[in-house]
């Protein structure tokens, strides 16, 4: 695997409907590995598989290029207050950040203060460079790996899924494939859900895999380490005992790890595809991390590894899911 992806992926900025940074980075590795790179207006990108177009079914794997951020909103003498685009949150009273302006990248301490109700308001005072209404903000980043194989670092929701289609652009084999394969990146997941409605339109696909994080759940058992976390339901994707069954199965027969998540709240980039009006099976295959939208996410490499592992096989030698 090749954590320097992973890593630069990481320090990009990139929030709600500013991701420009993290585009360019799957455009240069997809590029890189000999994919066809399309982009999609500032909605989406994605690579199709070397070789072109064929007559087998057409496998979607795709995860969102935004993660949770702030934009300036409103001066008030020497501070800038901004405005969350999406749930971004921290502990305590401030934390690093970057400003993202017109002239460059600026480092700022963010502040939070919330009033008698619960209400909170961020800032940053003013560092003296020109700043205009709608400028971005997000958390600093500085990644760091625990000798456990633990990654510590904002933004893992989701550069987790855009590495792990990086990876699959490198070693997917020319041949064998059971799909004609699609690589999608799509904006906005983390506010609005905008990319992935034009991805689903662009590449009509007949079977989704959704790339993301959720939350580590002891109550449901689901833990760092213990391997990828297929999502039953949430307010995006309801999968269907029967389904069900059929993956869990294909993953024991193989020796996978797999672990399940119910939720009837949040959501992912999945909801997009049904909702568009296709009829393609969408199973949403996340990761598992702890503080997720603050500045210190946390999970497990292994499990990034066995995910990287299950789409190679699955790309290949997936279960039924069409004759279902």
């Amino acid at each position: 695997m090749d954590n320097e992806t992973l890593l630069e992926l990481l320090r990009c900025h990139s929030t709600p409907g500013d991701e420009g940074e993290v585009a360019a980075v799957l455009a240069r590795e997809w590029l890189d590995a000999g994919w066809r790179v399309t982009r999609h207006g500032a909605y989406a990108i994605s690579a199709r598989c070397p070789g072109g177009a064929s007559r087998k079914p057409r496998l979607l794997i795709t995860a969102h290029m935004d993660s949770p951020g702030f934009t300036v909103e409103r001066r008030e003498r020497k501070s800038l207050y901004v405005l969350p685009l999406g749930g971004a949150g921290f502990q305590g009273k401030s934390t690093p950040a970057i400003l993202k302006t017109a002239g460059g990248k600026v480092p700022v301490r963010l502040h939070c203060k919330a009033d008698k109700e619960g209400r909170r308001t961020y800032h940053f005072r003013d560092p003296g460079t020109p700043i205009r209404h709608g400028d971005r903000v997000c958390f600093a980043a500085e990644p760091t790996i625990s000798r456990k194989g633990e990654i510590t670092s904002p933004f893992l929701d989701n550069r987790l899924g855009c590495g792990l289609l990086c990876e699959v652009a490198r070693a997917l084999p020319a041949d064998g494939l059971a799909f004609e394969v699609v690589l999608g990146a799509t904006a906005a997941e983390e506010f609005g859900g905008f990319g992935a409605t034009v991805l689903a339109r662009a590449i009509e696909p007949d079977l989704v895999i959704c790339l993301d994080a959720t939350y580590e759940s002891p109550e449901q058992r689901v833990l760092l380490g213990k391997g990828p976390v297929l999502t039953l339901s949430d307010a995006s994707v309801l999968i269907s005992p029967a389904m069900r069954d059929l993956v869990l199965e294909w993953f024991h027969r193989r020796g996978l790890l797999l672990q399940t998540e119910v939720y009837n709240v949040s959501g992912t980039d999945a909801r997009a595809f049904p909702k568009v009006g296709l009829p393609a099976p969408v199973l949403a295959l996340l990761i598992a991390t702890r503080g997720n939208h603050s500045p210190a996410e946390v999970a497990n490499l292994a499990d990034y590894a066995s995910l990287r592992e299950v789409l190679l096989r699955f790309a290949v030698d997936p279960p039924p899911l069409l004759e279902a």
